[in-house]
């Protein structure tokens, strides 16, 4: 399979998923924040456009046995159900994370030193997406997980987070 064209069908998956998912949200938040990943994915996929319009399209053999993770989602009812913007982010990057794994590992396996190269860049272009995404996960997840003794009084920044103090 092409690389490019690979790379392509995941963001155009990716994208109509997040789009699906936005729609499925009584949320306006969380709707929100899937319109934003959808937004991310027509990023990338017009970069890969503009490399295979470049002439980058090569042949990536290790891609045939590659896993369209998005169209595999779309078909599982339950995470059609998100409901905070921590599940949100977090079921985003165990998705884009599966599809990070199949870019290194086709760039592991590739004998072909154009086609590495353009497989690295994709993957390249995958590792920023989903670094993105790690710094907005953080954010929200923040409360949860960070919380310093209450003698430093900052007691008072839970509650900007949305959460409850006991």
């Amino acid at each position: 399979m092409k690389a490019l064209r690979f790379a392509q069908e995941i963001d155009q998956s990716a994208q109509r998923f997040y789009e699906e998912m936005a729609s499925h949200s009584d949320n306006p938040g969380i709707g929100m924040i899937f319109r934003m990943l959808a937004d991310d994915e027509d990023r990338l996929l017009k970069r890969h456009k503009a490399l295979a319009a470049r002439g980058d399209a090569v042949d990536a053999e290790a891609l045939d046995r590659g896993v369209n993770v998005f169209e595999q989602l779309r078909r599982r009812e339950e995470y059609l159900h998100v409901h905070n913007d921590v599940e949100a982010y977090r079921l985003a990057l165990e998705a884009e994370r599966e599809v990070l794994r199949q870019y290194r590992s086709a760039v592991k396996t590739e004998k072909h030193p154009a086609v590495r190269r353009v497989l690295s860049q994709v993957a390249r272009d995958e590792e920023q997406h989903i670094a993105e995404l790690e710094n907005l996960y953080d954010f929200a997840n923040a409360p949860n997980h960070y919380l310093a003794w209450g003698e430093f009084s900052n007691l008072g920044d839970f509650n900007n987070f949305g959460r409850d103090t006991v």
